[in-house]
């Protein structure tokens, strides 16, 4: 369930992670367009108020040298050909004095009294159609120059083609926008840009942080490949994690379940072919794949701790199985189980090596503690007590995988060692050739003078065997004799009581 919900966990949070991100860039990109757009919108109204701006000059030429038929007659092409003006006025002293609509008409409905400003925003009420306009207009001597633009060319001005944003052209406390009349400004915080030229401003809203319309339309196809991204890592997460860890949780399991269990490697006497014991060993009686090999779950077990559980399940059930067949055990029958440092050095171990012990119904088997070279023993004063202890109440010590690992002529000083079980790589080199027995007589030397027993493991052939007998090594185990076999195979050996001439597959 873990290694299932951490990638789920994992994918969940780089998929947030990706559409904050790109959230946050899409944003950014939404307020770039939107101040672009403003300034397009300034620009726009820029030219309007350039062409009114233009034409309050032609209508201050005229005003200076009166205006009569012909005077109304350029103000009236004044205002045609400007494209966004609709009407030019000349009052003098608050009165109409020229018009560019015939008969000196005007739109405005009461131009005395308009603020001396010179750009105005006048909403629907103050127009004769009905119709909000924009104003600028000059002063000069007691004359002024009024020039009106239609709200349809501003609001066009302000329609930027951008989905979501709308503008509003702000001149004092006046807003115009792109629909509507003329209004009070907002009391919300808007972004805005100034114009450099005239008195006025563009607003608009800023775009929301978080939009999911914009994520959708802008992003959706980031938003799939970021799914898709979040998807593939949820699923390498999910083997990697798998990959690592699982193993170690089918152990965990079949070690509850049962599932590792004994096999006898059988030791006999190399020269009477007799059998004189086993050693345990541990296969994974796997409920899909058959018997795994221990090279596979062992070092799993070693590193992660479960081989002190897995060696306890070995031992209870090692107890019961010879117990089933005690009277089918010779006297004084071998029976060893391989341990590990870190078991040893758990402050239960003699305790639970007793209890073993006290589990056997025959009291004269010979049970042997091996302890193996290739993992590092931290021989102290207490690992020294510990196995003196075990050996004061009739445990056997071995030191297995002799001559392999780590400080084997050490642990021969330091510790109580009944039994060197010489490794298999050292029997192996046996063979017709005089020189190839050299390293394993050095080792087999050895062990006489220091007046402790051997075991030989992994003899395969007939010449390891007369080899061994030679050298007078009693105890030895291998392939030539009998491969680790389960129980029910060990109680065939033992009603056939073979001998060494026998070979038993």
């Amino acid at each position: 369930m873990r290694n299932a919900l951490i990638p789920v966990i994992a994918a969940v949070a780089l998929l947030i992670a990706g559409v904050f991100i790109l959230n946050i860039q899409l944003w950014y990109s939404a307020r770039a367009d939107s101040l672009a757009g403003a300034r397009y919108a300034v620009k726009n109204m820029d030219t309007i108020l350039a062409e009114a701006r233009h034409a309050t000059r032609v209508a201050k030429a005229i005003a200076d040298k009166g205006c009569g038929l012909e005077g109304q007659y350029q103000l009236a092409t004044e205002a045609a050909l400007q494209p966004h003006l609709r009407t030019i006025l000349i009052t003098r002293q608050g009165k109409i004095d020229c018009s560019s609509l015939p008969g000196n008409r005007m739109l405005l409905l009461d131009v005395a009294t308009l603020p001396d400003d010179p750009l105005l925003l006048l909403p629907a009420k103050s127009t004769v159609n009905g119709l909000p306009v924009l104003i600028y207009q000059i002063h000069f001597a007691q004359s002024r120059v009024v020039v009106t633009m239609s709200d349809r060319h501003i609001r066009d001005a302000l329609g930027i083609p951008l989905k979501g944003v709308t503008y509003s052209l702000r001149v004092g406390n006046s807003v115009l926008a792109t629909a509507g009349d003329v209004t009070a400004p907002a009391r919300e915080r808007l972004g805005r840009v100034r114009a450099g030229d005239y008195p006025y401003s563009i607003e608009y809203r800023y775009p929301p942080l978080f939009s999911l319309t914009r994520l959708v339309e802008q992003g959706g196809g980031m938003l799939l490949f970021l799914l898709f991204i979040a998807c593939l890592a949820a699923y390498a997460l999910y083997k990697y994690l798998n990959k690592s860890t699982l193993p170690e949780e089918s152990l965990r399991g079949a070690i509850a379940k049962g599932e590792i269990v004994p096999f006898y490697q059988p030791v006999v006497n190399g020269r009477e072919g007799t059998l004189r014991g086993v050693e345990v060993l541990a296969r994974w009686k796997h409920p899909g794949g058959g018997y795994i090999s221990p090279a596979s779950f062992i070092p799993i077990a070693e590193k992660s701790g479960l081989i002190v559980p897995l060696t306890r399940s070995l031992m209870a059930q090692v107890a019961k199985q010879m117990n089933d067949i005690s009277s089918k055990l010779p006297e004084g029958f071998h029976i060893g189980i391989n341990f590990s440092a870190s078991h040893i050095a758990m402050p239960t171990f003699v305790e639970e090596c007793l209890k073993y012990k006290g589990s056997f119904t025959r009291r004269d088997l010979n049970l042997v503690l091996e302890v193996t070279e290739r993992e590092p023993l931290d021989v102290d004063e207490r690992l020294v007590q510990t196995l003196n202890v075990l050996h004061e109440n009739g445990f056997a010590i071995a030191l297995d995988d002799f001559g392999t690992g780590y400080s084997g002529l050490s642990y021969l000083q330091d510790l109580h060692i009944d039994y060197i079980k010489i490794d298999q790589s050292f029997v192996s080199r046996v063979d017709e050739h005089p020189d190839s027995t050299r390293l394993l007589d050095c080792v087999l030397d050895l062990a006489r003078r220091l007046s402790i027993s051997i075991v030989a493991e992994g003899v395969e052939t007939k010449a390891q065997l007369d080899y061994l007998n030679r050298n007078d090594i009693t105890f030895q185990q291998g392939y030539y004799f009998f491969k680790p076999v389960p129980f029910i195979e060990l109680i065939k050996i033992l009603l056939s009581k073979p001998k060494v001439k026998v070979r038993v597959e």
